[in-house]
């Protein structure tokens, strides 16, 4: 059992690590780790400890970048972390596996631990970058293996080992395997890191160990601990920061955080694996895989003209129709082929590419999101009862999470069948994509036009204006990342960092405006976006005109 485990979990790693999601989120990792531990000046931190800033020891520099790759990754690497038994489905791999005596717990078990090695080599990549940055840094030339990698150990891979199991169960809840399970996620990784900082909720960052051990760090050195505070997540600062000596966790003081760690992988193995209690693996089930038996609208031809609907009964028994005379009808000698039954098709007619088929691509979208539309209806009504906050509004970082299921569904038909080579046939491929994006637009607008009027009647006319341009330019996002990966994955995965830097105020992320003056002027916005939505039709041309 353990033997198929791994071999299922490596072969499982070993393609998920060629996909463009991967690459994607691992160098935003190593970017990340830059900015936890800039090699030079830099005004951007992910550990804040008031106004002051350590010194690059071992300790340090690991305890910073490992809990700005908790934080991180936790939350775009669910994105990739997720979709596997959805891929094995669609591939007809889950078919194969399903024959095998590999059991549902044990093929849940395969893939916790792939995403448990994904985890892990991106990891493995930012602890190097650490240590390169101590070194050339030179602040302190001793390295000390077992500070560096001890946060790694004791804080980010425990968390991680919950993501990867979080994963897995969304996995296996159909409903949660889609945009919708992103925007859950979201929503869930909000509270769990605002929780771990202000203290009421589980320390899953290890937040108390650690401020404890720099508070006596500061004492020692004869500081003021009194006003010192301690926070996690990009933000800005523009002051001259002062420095302090801190040697990190050492193995005397990882008692809490690997309590912690322990009950976490615990938690982690517990939320896999209990989804093996309703998934079925792949059991072949016609009602599952769209399929209704005894539905007929195609009819099988007979040679001679005679047709009969597909199962039909007759006086002959089943499978053969009944004759003029009541009595069984012979069926002639010959191959049978299907034709569509006239009388149950409507006639066809000449349509026009625009409104009809922007209402078309809409339809596709909220396909299944029954509720969408209620939402949308409540944070209308929300945004109308709250008032602006200056350049902000309460419900807008809520706002654009709404839409993230449809969103995510743009530029390709991961659940349409044979509906793009359908597609292919007509003649205005650009029409087509440009009706696409306009049924993109509209679900942005839905959530976002109560906001902006707000923000405009509040005097916030370049917020207002913000807020319109990134409607324009979400959904051009959204158009080129399924085009460029034929899925929904890379958006889910990239969207989820731009959403987190336009919430934390980083001006270049600021796609809603939400910073005021520093953030993007609007015009700049819509031109990024009208740029997204040129290169995402120009690559569906490139592949029409090379098909």
């Amino acid at each position: 059992m353990v033997t198929r485990i791994g071999a299922l979990a490596l072969a499982d790693f070993r393609e998920r690590r060629r996909r463009p999601g991967y690459l994607v989120v691992l160098l935003g990792t190593l970017a990340l780790g830059l900015l936890a531990a800039p090699v030079g000046d830099s005004r951007w931190e992910v550990f804040q400890v008031t106004d002051l800033h350590g010194r690059y020891t071992s300790g340090y520099v690991g305890t910073v970048t490992a809990l700005g790759g908790a934080v991180w990754l936790s939350l775009a690497g669910f994105g990739i972390a997720r979709g596997g038994i959805g891929r094995d489905e669609l591939s007809g791999v889950g078919r194969l596996l399903a024959a095998t005596p590999l059991s549902r717990a044990g093929y849940l078990a395969g893939k916790f631990v792939s995403n448990l090695l994904l985890f892990g080599s991106m990891l493995l990549a930012l602890a190097g970058t650490a240590l390169a940055v101590q070194l050339i840094k030179g602040d302190s030339g001793q390295v000390d293996a077992v500070r560096l990698l001890l946060p790694y150990v004791l804080i980010t891979l425990p968390l991680l080992a919950a993501v990867a199991g979080c994963a897995v169960l969304f996995d296996t809840v159909p409903w949660l395997r889609g945009g919708l399970g992103a925007a859950v996620w979201s929503a869930v990784w909000l509270v769990m890191v605002l929780g771990a900082q202000a203290g009421g909720g589980p320390d899953v960052l290890g937040m108390r160990r650690i401020s404890a051990s720099i508070r006596e760090s500061l004492a020692a050195a004869g500081r003021p601990v009194s006003g010192v505070e301690f926070s996690v997540g990009l933000t800005a600062d523009d002051r001259v920061l002062g420095t302090f000596d801190w040697p990190g966790l050492g193995p005397g003081e990882a008692g809490g955080p690997a309590a912690t760690g322990v009950l976490l992988v615990g938690a982690a193995v517990g939320i896999a694996l209990v989804g093996a209690l309703w998934f079925r693996r792949f059991d072949g089930d016609p009602a599952r895989r769209g399929i209704q038996p005894g539905r007929r609208g195609i009819r099988l031809a007979r040679p001679g003209g005679a047709s009969a609907p597909t199962g039909a009964t007759g006086p002959g028994g089943p499978g053969k129709a009944g004759g003029p005379d009541g009595g069984a009808a012979v069926s002639p000698p010959g191959p049978a082929g299907f034709a569509l039954d006239r009388a149950r098709t409507a006639a066809p007619r000449q349509g026009r590419i625009g409104f009809e088929a922007m209402l078309g691509e809409l339809r596709i979208l909220v396909r299944g999101q029954r509720l969408w539309w209620a939402g949308a209806a409540l944070l209308a009504v929300t945004a109308a009862a709250v008032a602006p906050n200056g350049p902000n509004h309460a419900v807008l970082p809520l706002a654009v999470l709404w839409p993230l299921p449809l969103w995510a569904r743009m530029g390709h038909r991961a659940d349409g069948g044979s509906t793009d080579q359908l597609l292919a046939a007509c003649p205005s491929p650009l029409r087509r994509g440009l009706a696409g994006l306009l049924a993109g637009v509209v679900p942005a607008l839905a959530v976002l036009a109560v906001p902006a009027l707000r923000l405009a009647a509040a005097g916030q006319s370049r917020a207002a204006l913000g807020a319109v341009a990134g409607a324009l330019l979400v959904p051009a996002l959204a158009l080129l990342c399924g085009s460029l990966s034929r899925g929904p994955r890379l958006f889910q995965t990239v969207y989820p960092m731009l959403w987190y830097g336009m919430v934390n105020h980083v001006s270049g992320l600021d796609f809603l405006g939400a910073s005021g003056g520093r953030a993007p002027a609007p015009a700049a916005i819509a031109g990024l976006g009208a740029a997204l939505a040129a290169a995402a039709l120009a690559l569906e041309a490139i592949r029409r005109a090379v098909r």
